[in-house]
């Protein structure tokens, strides 16, 4: 019972400041913060918070009007693991971390998810595709190798994610572009990943980048991306944006609403 109570006081806690957040008109970042909160996984309000040095997910801080302090974490710097930066420079493997610091969402110890951007040239048209795409990955081993599996796999189709690869006797193989590395090995809570963040503000900047998506331009077409990558409207938009930049510089300025 009194467990059951702990959770019911942590939902309240996280519905009012969800309603504070609906305030401002973001209904899906309030859906995504309460429920990360319950499964006990960072946030994304937390995420913001790190990047922008802010508090809005000290709930206890709102109702005393007194935040914690956050010596530990610079504003605008990334509590998690640093990210892997230029996929041509050297890595080495992580040391894997303990349950306890990888989260529930780690099912197995040093088994984390990479997270990657890549691009496909089609020589028929001269255009580029870009695109996204993880992988569960084992973090004793090489990180740039497993990338790599993980694009090469994107381009067969066997993956989980929402959209085909456009086909055509023009097209290259995909070249992989960035990666990152995060917890999230249940694919469900990649948004509790700072990595996640990077790689779809980064898909984004790349699809901008090369002539932008068919849907944000009249014809002639630059690109052969029919879709954005993050819509215009997506409350997390900037975030994504801004993660990227962070990371691997801005690649182009941010196009969303």
């Amino acid at each position: 019972m009194a467990d059951a109570g702990a959770v019911a006081a942590t939902g309240k806690a996280l519905l009012r400041g969800g309603a504070v957040l609906a305030a401002g008109g973001s209904v899906v970042l309030v859906c995504l913060t309460v429920k990360a909160g319950l499964d006990g996984v960072r946030t994304p309000v937390d995420i913001a918070d790190t990047f922008y040095g802010t508090h809005f997910g000290d709930l206890q801080g709102w109702v005393q009007g007194c935040y914690a302090p956050k010596a530990t974490v610079r504003p605008g710097t990334p509590a998690r693991r640093p990210e892997v930066n230029r996929v041509s420079e050297p890595h080495t493997s992580p040391a894997p971390r303990s349950t306890s610091e990888a989260g529930s969402d780690r099912d197995k110890k040093g088994w984390g998810r990479l997270y990657a951007t890549y691009t496909k040239l089609n020589l028929k048209t001269g255009w580029y595709y870009s695109g996204r795409t993880s992988m569960v990955i084992d973090l004793n081993k090489p990180l740039e190798a497993q990338a790599e599996q993980a694009v090469d796999a994107r381009d067969s189709n066997h993956h989980i994610d929402e959209t085909d690869e456009p086909k055509g006797p023009g097209f290259l193989p995909a070249v992989l572009d960035k990666f990152d590395v995060g917890t999230a090995v249940d694919y469900a809570k990649r948004y509790s990943d700072v990595a996640y963040w990077r790689i779809r503000g980064r898909e984004q900047q790349l699809i901008d980048s090369f002539g932008g998506a068919w849907s944000d331009t009249r014809e002639p077409h630059r690109t052969e991306n029919v879709n954005r990558g993050v819509a215009k409207d997506n409350p997390l938009g900037r975030l994504f944006h801004d993660a990227a930049t962070k990371s691997w510089g801005q690649l182009y300025p941010y196009t969303g609403e």
